[in-house]
């Protein structure tokens, strides 16, 4: 009877031990919710983005809010390749400075998380 007793115990511990082993880690990290934009979406909120950093005025934002939307289009497609997205990025750099004076375009390129974000740098493997 104390041997049945025993392996019960035994069997329980064992048991107890393993389930404690395979419990998620809980983590205070943050989780960000990623939301997916419409091109025309994500090109509006990248024209009023630059026009809000550098004080552009409508002209320019809706021309801007053109431009990055023709640019999301082809950097959310899933049939161009990473060649065809990075030569619209520079496409993309090109055209924002050749339309910014040359305090704009300092200004500009001293925001790195902006300017990166308007080319989309991030949006095809290296």
């Amino acid at each position: 009877m104390k041997k049945i007793i025993i392996a019960c115990f035994l069997m329980l511990a064992v048991s107890i031990t393993a389930n404690a082993q395979n419990k998620k880690k809980t983590s205070n990290t943050e989780t960000k919710e990623v939301v997916k934009l419409t091109p025309e979406q994500a090109g509006k909120k990248d024209g009023v983005a630059i026009s809000k950093f550098l004080g552009l005025d409508e002209n320019l934002t809706v021309a801007f809010s053109g431009l990055f939307e023709m640019k999301h289009k082809v950097m959310q497609s899933t049939t161009e390749t990473n060649d065809r997205k990075k030569e619209m990025s520079r496409i993309v750099g090109l055209k924002i400075e050749a339309t910014l004076d040359s305090n704009q375009l300092e200004k500009l390129k001293a925001n790195t998380a902006l300017y990166n974000q308007l080319l989309s740098t991030d949006a095809f493997e290296k």
